[in-house]
């Protein structure tokens, strides 16, 4: 941040930032703050995961950090995987509005958001009442829609850059992101590649880590081994639910000579994440679509309430 944008931006705003990129002790104690600013919301959210923590489908294990699903898991997946290979099939590297880095081919969002409505297979899978419930339990607290986008991921520079290294995502103390495999992926096409959370705390405590800091692959040679490394791959239709907060990730490290990587994620946080203003209502981009008519745990997901 330079000074003149410094000087520009709201104290509120430098602070979140200072605190989002430190150590883990210092992010909690920063993140209470947050919410003794929004006790009535974040009480709220809390007592509506207990509800649906009663009896879940399935979980995310703390320990691990990651849960993967195989194709057919959930029957909205499959119109996901088609449309998104429909959006990648003719993918313009030079349209208005694309980043320096994806006009490279990494990580090249293609989503319009401004098509997506309730009855988009993107939100009728992130409104799923069995993925609200677990995603919820995991956090201790009902999250809203933070982010939706599909990306193209193709072959580019020889040297990992930027989330193509190790890294721990600095949005929030926890949160949880569903990847969607829509292409095929193997080792070569670039997979979204896992440490689990138990692993990564061991790495941020020897390394007394800022979250948001990426890692190259030699630093961590002596701390593991290729044994820890999870990569989801599979065939279009596996499903990943994952903390990248608490789990070390890369991605995008696409060979050459080989297919681009199709994929699509949706991101779950709480109102007390960095990420999120303090009402979290004015960064909730799907909260136009709820209604008072629909359950009211699809409402405080979509950050209407």
């Amino acid at each position: 941040m330079t000074s003149s944008t410094q000087a520009s931006t709201p104290l509120a705003t430098r602070i979140n930032h200072f605190f989002q990129h430190r150590t883990e002790r210092e992010r909690i104690v920063f993140e209470k703050v947050r919410q003794t600013l929004s006790l009535p919301t974040i009480l709220r959210r809390r007592a509506a995961a207990r509800e649906l923590s009663v009896a879940l489908p399935f979980a995310i294990d703390r320990e691990r950090g990651f849960n993967v699903f195989p194709p057919g898991a959930f029957p909205e997946v499959q119109e996901i995987v088609a449309e998104t290979q429909n959006l990648g099939r003719d993918v313009d590297l030079t349209r208005p509005g694309l980043s320096k880095k994806a006009r490279s081919g990494f990580m090249v969002p293609l989503l319009d958001l401004s098509t997506i409505d309730l009855r988009s297979p993107f939100l009728r899978l992130a409104l799923r009442p069995d993925v609200i419930a677990a995603v919820s339990s995991y956090l201790g607290s009902v999250p809203v829609i933070a982010h939706l986008q599909v990306y193209y991921s193709a072959a580019g520079s020889d040297e990992a850059r930027s989330s193509q290294l190790f890294h721990c995502d600095a949005d929030a103390t926890a949160q949880v992101k569903i990847f969607v495999l829509c292409s095929e992926v193997t080792a070569s096409n670039g997979p979204l590649t896992l440490l689990d959370a138990r692993t990564s705390r061991m790495i941020r405590q020897r390394l007394a880590y800022h979250f948001g800091g990426k890692i190259k692959d030699k630093r961590l040679a002596s701390l593991i081994t290729p044994a820890d490394h999870h990569p989801i791959v599979g065939r279009p239709g596996t499903v990943c639910f994952v903390d990248t907060t608490q789990c070390f990730h890369f991605g995008s490290r696409v060979e050459y000579g080989v297919a681009p990587r199709l994929v699509t994620m949706i991101q779950y946080l709480t109102p007390s994440s960095f990420m999120l203003p303090r009402d979290h209502r004015a960064g909730s981009p799907f909260r136009h679509l709820a209604t008072a008519g629909m359950p009211r745990t699809q409402r405080l997901v979509l950050g209407d309430l």
